[in-house]
């Protein structure tokens, strides 16, 4: 298993990447909220601002592009409310408290990108190696 553990890392990685990549960037094309939040990222998070123009380039793809809009429109509904009523500070709505469990989902999964990204840099640079004992020329 140790052999493959940097493997797995990655894989992790990247599946936790893209599906950010749908959930924002479907966020950021609901009808009514989707542009509120896409201005407010742009201002105050760096981060969700690149994973929603990913996830825009993603939802491209029919398919995607509605996977991405059902996991946002789920997790971000209970706050449209208030995003409409102050959308200067949409992204302090969506990170503070709470108010379903797919919110906090989509949360953690902004806070989980860089932990598993060192996470997989440093098993990526632990990996086994193969050893040789004998050269390739024999004299």
């Amino acid at each position: 298993m140790r052999k493959y553990l940097h493997w797995f890392a990655i894989g992790v990685f990247v599946l936790t990447l893209l599906w950010q990549c749908l959930l924002w960037g479907g966020a950021s094309t609901l009808p009514e909220i989707g542009p509120l939040m896409r201005r407010s990222a742009m201002r105050e998070a760096p981060l969700v601002a690149g994973l929603m123009v990913s996830g825009e380039m993603l939802g491209k793809v029919p398919a995607l592009g509605d996977l991405g809009r059902g996991w946002a429109a789920k997790a971000f509904e209970p706050a449209k409310e208030r995003i409409v009523a102050d959308p200067a500070v949409a992204m302090d709505y969506v990170f503070g408290e709470p108010l379903n469990s797919s919110q906090r989902l989509a949360t953690r999964g902004v806070y989980a990108l860089p932990i598993l990204l060192a996470l997989a840099i440093i098993l990526w640079f632990r990996r086994p190696r193969q050893v040789r004992m004998l050269g390739a020329k024999r004299r």
